[in-house]
């Protein structure tokens, strides 16, 4: 089977998050069920590294989307903060490299409020003819 971005690194993501107590989406879903970890492509989303006849090698750049319900605002702090650090420790720093976390955030999705916080991930992905 021909290598995908969309098994062999949004799927690897996917996998690697299976462990924290939460929905893992790997493309943004019409109506999250909360807690939810999203995985979406981030600005740039590509950056070229190798660019040839047989070898195409980027850097792929992702937001990971932590959100759980805004019932209460201590509470749904902590229950962000908690989930922040399961997804930084179940993501290997060999594989995938992490660089901020983003201030929490509510936000409204469909009839349901939300607080969220922006993880930026980056990954190499190369693929080979």
């Amino acid at each position: 089977m021909p290598s995908t971005i969309a098994t062999d690194v949004r799927g690897a993501i996917k996998t690697a998050l299976a462990g924290v107590a939460a929905n893992i989406y790997d493309s943004v879903p019409e109506a999250p069920i909360v807690p939810a970890i999203i995985v979406i492509p981030d600005s740039p989303y590509m950056e070229l590294e190798v660019l040839g006849k047989t070898t195409t090698r980027v850097k792929l750049n992702y937001t990971i989307t932590a959100c759980v319900a805004y019932f209460s605002n201590a509470a749904a702090l902590d229950n962000l903060e908690q989930m922040v650090i399961s997804i930084l420790g179940a993501l290997n720093a060999s594989k995938y490299e992490l660089s901020t976390v983003e201030r929490p955030s509510v936000t409204e999705v469909g009839n349901t409020t939300l607080l969220v916080s922006d993880i930026r991930l980056s990954v190499r992905y190369e693929q080979t003819a």
